[in-house]
């Protein structure tokens, strides 16, 4: 178990942007060693991220949002009364990216088009710990360059951008009390490189699986989720707050357009 002693609501600031955020907060995520991303959705989308606190003071570089003190039970109470879980790996191998630029999340905008439909829950999870993968994924791309595989042809250069990043180990998990809405969340997700396992929801273990720190098995383990700063950035910003019900600047949501 990890107790990273920081807990902060991630406030969006009116000015977002989503290429200017995600260009200066890469460089924030390569120096944690650690952190826990959290978004949960019920009345309005609440992002919250657990890092140490003394790592607070890097987020004072990334653009268009600031970090504002959140109590760590407002995570249980983020968790609380959902029904089952989604646990997500790579489909393939992790040294094949979902991703080569950093891209807009459309879990927000998904949660958008529902929020007013429904009062069920949902919660997203990433738990990722900063890890080296340098060496597998060399050896992954030298043994089908060897090969020549249809695998080397199609993924070269997406390998060998993933060698030269900073590589994460994570744990990623979604969680409803509603199945479908559940499944339709999932869409956010490039289902063409990530697969899914269903869980009938435990409170307990799931808060036990968050906090776990995350740890690549030694066996059958290709299909871990192994990401890059990249990858992890593009599960975690909105590609603008426009329709989005989110916190603003602290104080008010940005829905259809405007301010209320």
């Amino acid at each position: 178990m990890v107790m990273l002693d920081g807990c902060y609501k991630i406030i969006f600031q009116n000015t977002y942007e989503f290429m200017t955020v995600a260009k200066t907060l890469e460089p924030v995520l390569n120096r944690l060693d650690e952190f826990i991303f959290l978004l949960t959705w019920r009345d309005s989308i609440k992002p919250i991220l657990l890092i140490e606190e003394h790592a607070k003071e890097l987020f004072n570089n990334v653009m268009h949002i600031t970090l504002s003190e959140d109590d760590r039970v407002e995570i249980v109470k983020g968790l609380a009364d959902m029904q089952i879980y989604a646990r997500l790996y790579f489909k393939d191998h992790y040294a094949i990216p979902f991703t080569l630029i950093p891209e807009p999340f459309p879990l927000y905008r998904i949660l958008a088009d529902y929020y007013e439909e429904t009062l069920d829950k949902l919660a997203f999870i990433i738990h990722a710990k900063q890890k080296s993968e340098k060496v597998s994924i060399a050896s992954f791309l030298k043994k089908h360059e060897a090969r020549r595989s249809s695998l080397f042809y199609a993924y070269n250069e997406h390998i060998r951008a993933k060698l030269s990043s900073t590589h994460f180990h994570a744990t990623l998990i979604l969680a409803s009390s509603n199945k479908k809405i559940l499944l339709k969340a999932l869409r956010a997700f490039r289902l063409s490189h990530l697969f899914y396992t269903l869980k009938r929801y435990d409170e307990h273990k799931l808060l036990r699986i968050l906090f776990k720190r995350p740890k690549k098995p030694l066996l059958l383990n290709k299909r871990y989720t192994v990401l890059s700063s990249t990858e992890l950035i593009s599960l975690m910003l909105p590609d603008s707050l426009r329709g989005v019900k989110i916190p603003v600047d602290g104080i008010r949501a940005y829905t259809t357009g405007g301010l209320l």
